[in-house]
């Protein structure tokens, strides 16, 4: 994904809920695709990490962490 305002569309958290998804997301839509790729691969040892864990949930990638924003701890 790349839309932080997901978080404000009900519907949205809804899908993501009824269907036990599991999303990651990159909040800021102006980075580059370089700059995508970097975070994913920073982070690729998290991101599998968390997607063995059951959905629903929506992580934030950052370039050093995930961050959870969904559903919040």
């Amino acid at each position: 994904m790349e839309d932080e305002r997901f978080r404000y569309r009900q519907a949205e958290i809804e899908a993501v809920v009824e269907h036990q998804a599991r999303c990651f997301v990159i909040t800021r839509g102006d980075l580059t695709s370089a700059a995508y790729a970097e975070r994913l691969i920073a982070n690729q040892a998290a991101l599998f990490a968390a997607s063995d864990t059951p959905g629903p949930f929506i992580y934030a990638v950052h370039t050093d962490r995930l961050e959870r924003l969904h559903p919040r701890r």
